[in-house]
């Protein structure tokens, strides 16, 4: 029975190649690159590799017509927007994996990353391989992705600097591949990437964050492309696109005994040690260039030790609302983080186009139900807090109406002596309200 989806989804890219049990190269690299552009990866695998950060013992292929089998399973769930493919491993894969491509993937860019020596310098394929992924696969590819070693088996030619580079390049084209990215990273001095697209060639500079071999590196650049075609850009904007995001990786490295992996994400949620269900918590990375952020939160800003942006808190602009009758205060309890299950004043953060009299009275009736004849202005207060830092505009509200209901993110509403108030889950509130006993007394 067909159903309708009302929720598409990210980009798909369907993903080919083998496993790596230290999660730092291949569909373990694979999955994190695509899902760091923004795209959903899919896997089917051709080997089982018995490999660490710094070397590789062994690998088995899967058994004949399993690769067959696991792309057919997902093809079924709708076709990918990119497809890439890495270590093959058995020559019968390639076959395999070019029916699909001439047929239900047809059209699709496909990104040939031809894996057949790790970076560690073990063999990752069966005697002939190179010559099926020249003469099968490299016609098929929109983009097809040699580092210097691979660039020199499918060519037959040395390949140890720039100009050999543009030669390996016009080569590997004219073989049928849409575009060819020869990758220098094993070059001498700092490392440097050729493409070459319809005749035109682009080099991409780039600098050494580490001064050995990063484990990962191809596997990332490739699904990083893939995923960046898969989502509408163009060869040269997914390679740029894919290049940052590698010199982003690559900048965050960490060490294993064996070797040296890449930082592919920044910790997710809050810095510090934070609520990490708050809303507008602190950022993780920079805005500017991708890097981690440092600095301690409490400080009010942080700051990027690579290219030294510093993330300034503005405070954000806010309302509360002090409705005050007969030495009660009205208070809600919060439904959610920060604060979840204690007190405070009602209010929130202004909405684009509001002034602060729209602002309190709309979270005073969205939060109890109930409406103010007067909302007037009776102060301001700040406060740092998991949502940042505060202003607050203090309204005071009179005339109040209706039957208190709580909502929004308020789980009750009730009305408290200013003598007797439970402990508030926001430092300024508990000042605006000790000034309202002071006023009120």
């Amino acid at each position: 029975m067909s159903q309708t989806r009302t929720r598409p989804g990210p980009p798909v890219v369907l993903l080919v190649g083998g496993t790596d049990p230290s999660g730092g190269a291949g569909l373990a690299a694979d999955l994190k690159a695509v899902a760091a552009a923004g795209a959903h990866g899919e896997i089917a695998v051709t080997a089982v590799t018995f490999q660490n950060s710094g070397s590789v013992e062994g690998w088995e292929p899967v058994q004949p017509g399993s690769l067959s089998r696991q792309i057919g399973a997902v093809l079924a769930d709708g076709l990918p927007g990119a497809v890439k493919s890495g270590m093959l491993g058995g020559t019968g894969a390639v076959g395999e994996l070019a029916t699909f491509l001439q047929g239900p993937l047809a059209g699709r860019p496909y990104v040939l990353d031809p894996v057949l020596v790790a970076g560690s310098g073990d063999s990752l394929h069966e005697g002939g391989m190179p010559g099926l992924v020249r003469d099968v696969l490299v016609p098929l590819s929109a983009v097809c992705t040699p580092n210097l070693d691979e660039a020199e088996a499918l060519t037959g030619r040395p390949v140890r600097d720039r100009a050999a580079m543009e030669r390996a390049a016009a080569g590997i084209a004219s073989m049928g591949a849409g575009a060819v990215l020869v990758k220098g990273g094993h070059l001498a001095g700092e490392p440097a990437d050729f493409l070459l697209e319809g005749g035109e060639g682009l080099w991409f500079e780039g600098r050494r964050t580490y001064p050995g071999k990063l484990h990962g590196t191809g596997c990332t650049l490739a699904s990083g492309i893939a995923a960046r075609l898969a989502s509408g850009c163009s060869t040269a904007g997914a390679v740029a696109g894919s290049l940052h995001y590698l010199r982003q990786a690559a900048g965050s490295w960490f060490e294993r005994a064996g070797g040296a992996l890449l930082g592919h994400f920044p910790a997710a949620g809050p810095a510090g040690a934070g609520d990490p269900s708050a809303f507008y918590s602190m950022p993780r990375f920079c805005s500017r260039c991708g890097m981690p952020l440092s600095g301690a939160p409490s400080s009010g800003h942080l700051s990027c030790r690579s290219c030294g942006f510093i993330h300034y808190r503005n405070p954000l602009p806010a309302v509360t609302v002090a409705a005050v009758e007969g030495g009660r205060v009205l208070l809600v309890e919060r439904a959610c983080s920060p604060g979840k299950g204690m007190h405070c004043l009602p209010g929130g953060f202004l909405e684009l186009g509001e002034t602060a009299v729209e602002c309190a009275s709309r979270e005073l009736f969205e939060e109890t139900g109930l409406s103010a004849s007067s909302m007037v202005l009776a102060g301001v207060e700040t406060d740092l807090t998991e949502y940042g830092g505060i202003m607050l505009a203090v309204m005071r509200a009179s005339g109040l109406s209706g039957t208190p209901v709580p909502g929004d993110d308020a789980s009750a509403v009730g009305w408290f002596p200013l003598d007797s108030i439970p402990e508030l889950a926001f430092g300024a509130h508990a000042r605006i309200i000790e000034s309202l006993r002071v006023r009120e007394a």
